[in-house]
């Protein structure tokens, strides 16, 4: 992660993508110097490493252009090699890749000795893998700013556990990263849990989920589908 440089202001114009941050934050628009375009534009959730080839018209691109994948105010130069003046490829690594986003890839590119340019933006999917269990989150927004907030998840009858070593526990998921919610078992359909204040402090949409099985046991836990919850004021904050 790291922040743009200043010198980007004059091409780089953000309109705060979250309405808050990921749910107030419109896309990333830009003073457009370049048209690129990306041979994929979406993958799942979970998938590994995921290597882009990006086009440009011809002269566009040098060995120090770099690919940068924007989510959530947050931007990371992906590994980028340089191929020709018309084309580059970039690795997606899979911790990017390990939660539903919907992130934008451009290109820092320009004279290695001159003010540097940023490209379009292109709208890049990490959709929801394979679906778990389904399961109801009350309620799904919540303003930006507010106190903690309690959610109910339901699922179906004998969803949940509560077992010393089958517990369920419910996930809250932003950016690839997961926090794991503080989680009260009501009955085998019904979890409740607590989204901290400091997970809601700007604009976002996070993912929620639960997880069923044990923690610091060998295998790996089930998980339901999940279902995404916005933090913000109304509206979306992709600007859709």
């Amino acid at each position: 992660m790291r922040a743009i440089p200043t010198g980007f202001c004059g091409f780089l114009i953000l309109s705060i993508y979250l309405v808050g941050c990921n749910s107030g934050y419109k896309s990333k628009p830009v003073s457009a110097v370049a048209q690129i375009s990306i041979s994929a534009t979406s993958a799942s959730a979970g998938s590994p490493d995921f290597t882009l080839t990006i086009t440009g018209s011809n002269g566009l691109f040098y060995n120090s252009s770099r690919a940068v994948w924007f989510v959530n105010g947050t931007d990371n130069v992906l590994p980028t090699t340089f191929v020709s003046n018309t084309m580059l490829t970039a690795v997606i690594p899979a911790a990017l890749l390990s939660n539903p986003v919907k992130a934008q890839v451009s290109v820092e590119t320009g004279e290695p000795k001159g003010s540097p340019l940023l490209s379009n933006p292109i709208f890049f999917n990490v959709t929801p893998g394979p679906p778990g269990p389904q399961i109801w989150v009350s309620p799904m927004s919540v303003p930006s700013e507010g106190p903690d907030l309690t959610l109910t998840i339901t699922g179906v009858d004998g969803q949940f556990d509560n077992a010393a070593h089958n517990l369920s526990r419910a996930v809250w998921s932003v950016n690839g990263i997961d926090t794991v919610l503080t989680t009260t078992f009501v009955s085998s359909a019904m979890l409740t849990a607590v989204v901290p204040a400091s997970l809601s402090t700007m604009p976002i949409y996070a993912e929620v989920s639960v997880e069923t099985g044990d923690p610091a046991g060998p295998g790996s836990e089930a998980k339901s589908s999940s279902v995404t919850f916005y933090v913000g004021s109304s509206g979306d904050p992709w600007g859709y």
